[in-house]
């Protein structure tokens, strides 16, 4: 099938979309996993919902420094295995998104914000379905 103007139009424009989204879901995990050990960017137990802590049996710092492991676990698969790692971040989104759901200090901006997230990780995943079958150039 010939590449029509357009088609390449749409394909530049898709291409870059993946880069720029496969980038942020990267790095921006990354960086938060590894602030909830310093706590440098916000104090991030505030965020977990007591509910979260009274069933898992660890303190609440404790249980934010795996959580910080995950997110780092989570970019470095995004980077490596985009079509992967797009989807386990949209699950990890909807899993904080109920956590702070979950919170009784109210925090529906950050879930909202969140869920902005949670769209874009998808799409990630969506995107890069779509650069693995595509035809090299």
């Amino acid at each position: 099938m010939a590449t029509t103007p357009r088609t390449a139009d749409v394909n530049a424009g898709a291409s870059r979309a993946f880069l720029v989204l496969r980038f942020g879901f990267t790095i921006l995990p990354i960086i938060a996993g590894i602030d909830k050990f310093f706590d440098y960017l916000t104090n991030w137990d505030q965020y977990l919902a007591p509910i979260v802590v009274s069933t898992s049996h660890l303190g609440t710092h404790a249980f934010m420094q795996i959580v910080g492991g995950i997110e780092i676990v989570a970019g470095l698969v995004v980077a490596v295995f985009p079509r992967i790692g797009g989807y386990i971040v949209a699950l990890w989104l909807a899993g904080i998104i109920g956590n702070l759901c979950l919170n009784p200090n109210h925090y529906w901006d950050v879930a909202a914000r969140d869920f902005g997230l949670f769209l874009g990780a998808i799409s990630l995943g969506f995107l890069a379905e779509w650069a693995a079958r595509r035809p090299a150039p």
